[in-house]
């Protein structure tokens, strides 16, 4: 069982749930020698990607690898308003405890159409074949992360739009 975790704006809830295991799919980076697998994926440029790649180096990073001033470089001075700095740790301890590798899984980076974009979702797979879903909003001027959301990932179809009568 693995804790599904909301912390968006300094509000962090809890509730338990079981991370279904997924079919891996292979990727191919584009051909670079400074390019790596992860840099080669759909992730947009600009701050969310930034944040986006920072939130896959911590989950790789292993247990106990995460400091409170990393987490305060990266997340904006609001989102401390109702949410403690243990809090965020734990969250990302949690993945991090894990002890498996992740990737960004190919094709899930979906993102907001403004420009930069502030809002964005992607799914993490793991080495285990475990997917991990991530909801991340930044505050546009300064680029850090004022919203996330890690929550074992639904394997459901999408809805379709019903016609409005």
């Amino acid at each position: 069982m693995k804790r599904s975790t909301f912390i968006r704006s300094g509000i962090a809830l809890a509730a338990a749930v079981a991370i279904s295991p997924a079919k891996i799919v292979a990727q191919t980076p584009e051909a670079s020698p400074a390019a790596s697998p992860v840099a080669a994926m759909d992730v947009p440029p600009g701050p969310l990607g930034e944040q986006a790649l920072w939130i896959l180096e911590v989950a790789n990073a292993g247990p106990g690898q995460i400091t409170d001033s990393e987490i305060e470089a990266h997340f904006h001075e609001t989102f401390f308003e109702e949410t403690t700095m243990p809090e965020v740790v734990q969250v990302l301890s949690d993945l991090q405890s894990a002890g498996i590798t992740y990737e960004i899984e190919p094709n899930t980076f979906i993102s907001t159409m403004d420009l930069p974009p502030s809002n964005g979702r992607f799914t993490l797979l793991g080495s285990d074949g475990s997917r991990t879903e991530v909801s991340l909003q930044i505050e546009r001027d300064s680029g850090l992360i004022v919203g996330l959301l890690i929550q074992p990932a639904t394997d459901g179809a999408t809805p379709e739009a019903s016609p409005v009568s």
